[in-house]
């Protein structure tokens, strides 16, 4: 295994796991290698599994992360460990790479995978589940499942103060790009509101939960910072 592997691996490593250390709705399950190259991780987050003909909600979903060889090059391969009723998740495979680059750091695919579990992320043009896709049109009412902030940043005055685009460097990249992940626990997001906002860089939509703590937001399409409505 080259150096450059080596390192990125270990600041992967690193990273990840103070992410999830500082949020109580992750918890790193099972870490392979040293420094590790697969993960299981748990998400508890609430989402929909089909049992039959039903929808239930779940609120514990575990994903397996698995760095191939040609990792950063290549984006991860990951996949569900328990069922998950999404466009974009199949038995085999979480949809990731359409969006994936070298500067990702791993922390912050997790912070997406954990969107698309609140179906605060999808994609119904291209999906992998068809139903799933079917039925999110039909229902968007009812989205996101679970407003817990996944994109905002934390508070602006830990943040940069202009936009920062990926960096092909890999594991140089400071933080996480999508941090609000950290320090949000379930009694906050009792009361959200949930409002669907814009990147005026790309047009990208998102539903988000306004957390008046987060005040910028960062696309995670193309990394544009931009200011978050106020829930007035």
């Amino acid at each position: 295994m080259s150096n450059v592997r080596l390192r990125r691996l270990q600041a992967d490593f690193e990273k990840l796991s103070d992410y999830v250390k500082r949020h109580p709705r992750l918890k790193i399950i099972q870490a392979d290698g040293e420094p590790p190259e697969r993960y299981q991780l748990e998400f508890r987050i609430r989402s929909l599994r089909q049992v039959n003909d039903d929808l239930v909600e779940v609120k514990s979903h575990m994903v397996e992360i698995a760095l191939p060889r040609n990792y950063p090059r290549t984006p991860p391969q990951c996949r569900m460990l328990s069922p998950v009723f999404h466009p974009n998740i199949a038995p085999h495979a979480i949809c990731v790479g359409d969006h994936w680059s070298a500067g990702e750091p791993l922390a912050s695919l997790v912070a997406r995978i954990g969107e698309m579990l609140a179906f605060q992320s999808y994609n119904v043009k291209s999906p992998l589940n068809g139903e799933a896709a079917r039925w999110v049109e039909q229902n968007l009412d009812r989205l996101p499942l679970d407003p817990v902030s996944l994109l905002v940043e934390e508070p602006e005055e830990t943040q940069p103060s202009a936009p920062r685009r990926a960096s092909s460097a890999g594991p140089r990249s400071a933080a996480p790009r999508f941090t609000a992940l950290a320090n949000v626990s379930m009694d906050e997001a009792t009361t959200p509101v949930v409002r669907t906002v814009s990147c005026p860089g790309c047009g990208t939509s998102y539903r988000l939960n306004l957390n008046p703590s987060f005040r910028r937001a960062r696309c995670k399409n193309c990394q544009t910072v931009f200011d978050l409505p106020t829930d007035g």
